[in-house]
């Protein structure tokens, strides 16, 4: 159902450019004026409105779509959609590639978050929780192509993080897959690594699923520190360099895991 944004008579402020039309309609999203599922106006009344022109609304519209506020669809409209974890992780992967981020960096980021995320795990989590984390560590030993053990790798850790029932958690891991993903792929592609660090995963789940918040914690340590001694130069490389050696560009990694978790 679309939401009422004509302008009442003798109201029509005048916004001096495209970026800020695209503030006030993002707030409006963000405030709940607009729900997941409501019809935007149509570009004629936002003109109106807002007393842009057309192109102006156009491009404003685009940059919402690129955001991940909404979807386009032609003859249709435009339509306020969810925001899913990749939309989370896009921004945080964009700034990895401007700002040089490393394995290392994010390494240490992770165990500062995810060994907490395997505690509470063990200690909060609900029975139904911890069996979607016996689930994801089952996919993922089936697994048998990279890409497919990459996947499967971050869906367990992405259950071990809603595990432990604080969203701000699983929103705080969310907002960095995308990059977890990268490394989990550089990961899993050295054999050396791979053997090393991919039964940790079955000592973390029993950890949680006995209960035990330190078992779960050092376990978890234990897994993530792996790479601070196998990754050898790597450690310290922007991750954007270590991936493209490896024939993996970070633009596309929010393509293959869009519509993934």
């Amino acid at each position: 159902m679309a939401s009422d944004f004509s302008a009442k008579a003798g109201a029509r402020p005048l916004y001096p450019n495209q970026d800020a039309v695209l503030t006030q309609l993002e707030r409006r999203i963000l405030s709940g004026a607009l729900k997941v599922g409501d019809r935007l106006p149509s570009e004629r009344t936002l003109c109106a409105e807002y007393n842009v022109s057309r192109p102006v609304i156009r491009e404003v519209l685009r940059g919402l779509q690129e955001r991940g506020y909404i979807e386009i669809h032609p003859g249709r409209g435009s339509f306020v959609r969810a925001v899913g974890a990749s939309d989370l992780a896009r921004p945080l992967a964009r700034m990895a590639q401007r700002t040089g981020v490393t394995p290392r960096d994010l390494v240490t980021a992770r165990t500062m978050l995810e060994c907490e995320a395997a505690a509470m795990a063990a200690s909060r989590g609900t029975d139904e929780q911890i069996d979607l984390v016996r689930q994801a560590l089952e996919a993922h030993q089936a697994a048998q192509d990279l890409s497919t053990l990459a996947r499967s790798d971050l869906a367990f850790h992405e259950a071990v993080a809603h595990a432990g029932g604080n969203p701000v958690i699983a929103v705080m891991f969310g907002s960095i897959r995308t990059l977890v993903y990268g490394l989990m792929l550089r990961s899993l592609s050295d054999r050396e690594v791979l053997a090393a660090g991919d039964p940790w995963h079955q000592t973390i789940y029993e950890g949680i699923a006995r209960r035990d918040p330190e078992a779960a914690r050092a376990a978890m340590a234990e897994h993530l520190r792996l790479a601070l001694d196998f990754y050898g130069a790597d450690l310290d490389t922007p991750l954007d360099d270590v991936l493209a050696r490896r024939g993996i560009q970070v633009a596309r990694l929010d393509d293959e895991l869009a519509g993934f978790g």
